[in-house]
């Protein structure tokens, strides 16, 4: 046989064929997870959140609640007063997100006004994972050097976050709300940077992606802020049923704010189709990280073991990595 006389040495390498050019494996294509995993994941998440424990009960407003969360969602934006209102900031922020000829030193200058925001930017620059560790004692004092630290995309999202989180915590959160708004903007934050992490396997914009990851889930702050209003129970249901009906309804508020807000199609496109096995690419990557970002906090909180198979369930080696990314952002 031919292979046992190329292993036993009868033919001499200038006999030999060239060896055939092996093709570079193509990068994996990040894929929306199970719908029935992610499902539970959203119940165990909402659950968390929620309070709820077994002895909670049963809330016999489930349904009335559901009827709520609908009939808001058919409301005029602008009459929807649970809703946030879009930051000043954002008017620049977006204008600078559809010219690329925009630089970061153009954006920087038009931030300079709002000094809380770059007391948030010099903040970002000076973190360790910006910058070798034997620069830790020559700290950036200026915009213009943490500009050119953190680029014009590291900029833009992190002027978005930074702006949008006052807007969040000034709502006047009830009971439930109290509890879940600081808790859900954490989540908002890991799941914009597990989408833009991401976005590179399916070409997407990693700032479109970073943006589509922290809006994915306004609405459902804006749903807990109604379920504080509507719901006269001493816990909010927990029944699997309604975590769904709540989380499609907080869907489309997410769409309506991000459209209202002025987003691009393809941010206010992903949310919508998050999780659709047919939707577009960047959807699939806002529906991973949404699950990732749940999961990671449902770890970090000790309800799961970092290894436990319910948490790796489907999980390739870019969404492990993305995984582990999302507890080193804490440190």
């Amino acid at each position: 046989m031919k292979w046992l006389k190329n292993l036993l040495g009868g033919d001499s390498e200038e006999s030999k064929p060239a060896p055939a050019p092996v093709a570079a494996p193509a990068p994996a294509r990040t894929r929306a997870p199970d719908p029935a995993h992610a499902g539970m994941v959203d119940v165990l998440f909402y659950r968390w959140l929620a309070g709820i424990t077994p002895n909670s009960g049963p809330s016999g407003d489930e349904k009335i609640l559901v009827v709520d969360l609908a009939y808001m969602t058919q409301q005029p934006l602008d009459e929807i007063t649970l809703a946030p209102s879009r930051p000043a900031v954002f008017t620049p922020l977006l204008r600078s997100m559809r010219d690329s000829s925009v630089s970061g030193a153009d954006l920087a200058r038009q931030l300079a006004q709002d000094k809380e925001l770059i007391t948030e930017v010099l903040r970002e620059a000076n973190r360790p994972c910006h910058h070798p560790h034997y620069h830790a004692n020559d700290p950036v004092t200026t915009v213009e050097r943490a500009t050119m630290l953190l680029g014009v995309n590291g900029l833009r999202m992190l002027v978005g976050r930074a702006s949008l989180l006052p807007v969040i915590m000034s709502m006047h959160p009830g009971p439930f709300s109290q509890l879940s708004t600081p808790l859900l903007w954490r989540q908002c934050e890991k799941c914009a940077l597990a989408a833009s992490v991401l976005a590179p396997s399916v070409r997407a914009n990693p700032v479109e992606a970073y943006f589509a990851g922290l809006l994915h889930n306004m609405g459902l702050i804006v749903a807990f802020r109604l379920l504080d209003q509507a719901n006269t129970e001493a816990s909010l249901p927990q029944s699997e049923q309604f975590v769904s009906a709540l989380h499609a309804h907080a869907r489309v508020l997410s769409v309506r704010i991000a459209e209202a807000w002025g987003f691009p199609d393809t941010v206010t496109s992903a949310i919508r189709e998050a999780g659709d096995p047919d939707g577009a690419p960047l959807s699939q990557v806002v529906a991973l990280a949404d699950m990732l970002s749940r999961l990671r906090m449902l770890v970090d909180s000790a309800h799961f073991e970092e290894d436990d198979p319910f948490v790796l369930e489907g999980l390739d080696a870019a969404g492990l990595a993305c995984f582990e990314e999302l507890h080193n952002e804490d440190e």
